[in-house]
């Protein structure tokens, strides 16, 4: 288990140093492309951040689980998401992102295994000065390979999702998801919860940022949370991508007594994402 720590922490010490190595060669274009009170740093960071800018993407997060409640050993969560941006649908003629998030996870008790697989739609509804709004729906796949490794009913549920951008160095936004269960409610019952994500974020010049972004969970039927709190510190920088490295611990803050669907007590999360701009 120390070894596993070690490697850990190694990792965590690679992903801080890393971008601030490779931006070096980076700098140049930057300070070509940036204004002389160096804001395009910081309107960079802040469109690479917010949720809704139309950009194709790739999210690497590796989530390390040092403690999980009532359980023995670490876990991960390995998260692949792709987004693909639409200007206008053919259906739709709205602004749209669809997102596609597969998970490669390890329980506790060392099964290793598929996640779950979601689809998301956002449609992007209004854009003003102060922000965005959008709205969607969820579609969650029971793909897991195992039982603990993931939910064994199909979900969907809408979205919802609110951008505050005219805050200056600040950005806050709110994505609200709703999952309800629609197979096997006979053997496993109806399964009816909401995961709340407040984000807030500070920009500096330099493309470093900070903020939080937890999962909030309510059980609609039982009316019992999860709510974790964390604290995310990352880099943005840009060459012939744009990119973004982070490291981000979470601790659960408050959990109901006898709710099962988020077990994890603290950890951290790594995550690595490349935009295409459209």
């Amino acid at each position: 288990m120390y070894i596993a720590i070690k490697t850990y922490i190694t990792c965590i010490l690679l992903i801080m140093v890393s971008p601030f190595m490779f931006s070096q060669e980076d700098s140049n274009e930057q300070e070509v492309t940036g204004n002389q009170d160096g804001k395009t740093s910081v309107e960079l960071s802040q469109q690479v951040i917010n949720p809704t800018t139309l950009a194709w993407q790739l999210q690497l997060e590796e989530f390390v689980i040092f403690d999980t409640e009532n359980t023995d050993g670490i876990a991960q969560n390995f998260r692949l998401r792709g987004i693909i941006p639409l200007e206008k649908g053919a259906l739709v003629p709205l602004p749209q992102l669809i997102r596609v998030i597969a998970f490669l996870n390890t329980a506790p008790n060392g099964v290793t295994g598929l996640g779950d697989i979601t689809l998301n739609q956002f449609f992007i509804l209004m854009k003003e000065q102060w922000g965005q709004f959008g709205a969607g729906w969820n579609l969650t796949v029971p793909t897991a390979t195992a039982p603990e490794l993931g939910s064994s009913q199909l979900q969907i549920g809408p979205a919802f999702t609110v951008t505050f951008t005219d805050l200056g160095n600040w950005q806050m936004y709110w994505i609200w998801e709703n999952f309800f269960s629609i197979s096997k409610n006979d053997e496993f019952g109806s399964n009816n919860f909401a995961v709340l994500q407040p984000n807030i974020f500070y920009t500096w010049p330099n493309g470093v940022y900070a903020g939080m972004e937890p999962e909030w969970q309510i059980d609609y039927q039982t009316g019992k949370v999860a709510i974790p709190m964390n604290f995310r510190v990352g880099y943005i920088w840009s060459g012939k991508l744009k990119y973004n490295a982070y490291i981000e611990p979470e601790i659960m803050a408050y959990r109901s007594d006898d709710y099962t669907r988020n077990l994890t007590n603290w950890g951290i999360r790594l995550g690595f994402r490349w935009y295409i701009p459209m």
